[in-house]
């Protein structure tokens, strides 16, 4: 018995890997404090161990993955999408030491600042999530998506996909949680399942035709040069939106969809993007020499209360390394032209789910949204977009 009882309860460290997307981004080791100077992270990233503190700063962005050492190649577990002053301790990440093992995965993770989006793909694996923050605490068993973010006193929850419960710290408080609903606890409270925030995007999803709702765009530096193509295709998982344009010796080109949106948020207090979608192809490196080419870039222009005209703008690209050589930027991170958003790195390929922190501090005395646009630029280039939300509360 004391044979079997050892088997099922053996376990081992999962592998953890941590690597930037944008800014900065540090680690401490478990036997350091945060009073020691951290690691810092690179594009190409590292493996780092259990009990390791992760800290992000502003404008930045990093990508944690929990694998399985033991497949080939290794299997990823679970993901965490880290943001702009993140601090997150991986407390526990454990899997069992035997393939048969009645044991399961073991995930605990501790956010003390900042946001984070928890991805458990589906698998033939059972598991349990603790994402823990000062206020409470989110349990699931369920694959999904799951963000938490702590701001000021309070700790919101939202799960994405899934499904979860939230207790308080006290731990006399629960609420349940399904896919799109959300709750905030802070120190005295936890608020129900409350309702996801409207969006002012019409035919997010692609699911009906693009026009009237879109306009397409598919401009060449040249008269004769081939142009982008945009178009809606099936997906296993629905509807996707195609930007393409393929070939050699392109040259400059822009392919890309755009809504009106002539929405008033003056009396908003959030307002996020959300986008989810795939880099395919990319042949510029990085977002090219100003920083404007980027293979997935989102723009939103919006009028101040003084009706000025201004745009922000969202750069993401999965090839090529920043470059900068005697103060001049040869690949920089950040669009020269309009320097307000460092572009973030993403896996070539895949799926990415990315959702904004409030804009609003961002849009200084918004009044209105007058547009969005979501675009390919570059050469030749290929990126699918799923999904895209502009939700406000």
């Amino acid at each position: 018995m004391a044979g079997l009882a050892f088997y099922n309860s053996a376990m081992i460290e999962a592998g953890i890997n941590v690597q930037l997307q944008a800014g900065q981004m540090g680690v401490w080791r478990p036997d350091q404090s945060d009073r020691d100077p951290p690691s810092v992270v690179s594009l190409e990233g590292y493996d780092v161990s259990e009990g390791s503190l992760i800290a992000l700063s502003t404008d930045s962005a990093g990508l944690l993955t929990v694998f399985d050492p033991r497949t080939d190649p290794p299997q990823a577990l679970l993901t965490a999408q880290l943001h702009a002053n993140a601090r997150l301790r991986i407390a526990r990440a454990r899997l069992p030491r035997f393939p048969a093992s009645t044991a399961q995965d073991e995930y605990t993770l501790y956010l003390s600042e900042g946001r984070a989006q928890i991805t458990i793909p589906q698998a033939n694996r059972r598991f349990t999530l603790q994402l823990a923050g000062d206020y409470a605490t989110a349990q699931t068993r369920t694959p999904g998506i799951y963000v938490a973010e702590v701001n000021g006193e309070s700790l919101r929850v939202h799960v994405v996909a899934g499904s979860a419960t939230v207790v308080n710290r006290d731990n006399d408080l629960a609420v349940n949680l399904n896919a799109g609903q959300r709750t905030i606890a802070t120190r005295s409270s936890l608020a129900g399942a409350l309702p996801p925030p409207r969006s002012l995007v019409r035919n997010g999803q692609f699911t009906s035709p693009l026009q009237p709702a879109w306009t397409i765009e598919t401009r060449t530096g040249q008269p004769d040069a081939t142009p982008g193509v945009v178009r809606v295709t099936e997906q296993p998982a629905g509807s996707a939106l195609l930007l393409e344009r393929l070939g050699t010796n392109l040259g400059w080109g822009r392919t890309g969809i755009a809504q009106v949106l002539d929405a008033r948020v003056d009396g908003a207090r959030d307002v996020r993007l959300v986008i989810e979608f795939a880099i395919l192809l990319q042949e510029l490196p990085v977002c090219a020499s100003l920083g404007s080419e980027c293979p997935l870039l989102v723009a939103i222009t919006w009028r101040d209360d003084q009706e000025n005209s201004r745009e922000w703008i969202q750069g993401f690209y999965a090839v090529g390394t920043p470059q900068m050589s005697a103060g001049a930027a040869l690949l920089p991170d950040t669009m020269l032209a309009n320097p307000q958003r460092k572009h973030v790195k993403v896996p070539l390929g895949q799926r990415v789910r990315w959702e904004t922190d409030n804009l609003l501090p961002y849009l200084p005395n918004v009044r209105t949204i007058e547009s969005l646009k979501i675009y390919a630029e570059g050469h030749a280039v290929q990126a699918q977009v799923f999904a895209v939300a502009l939700l406000v509360e």
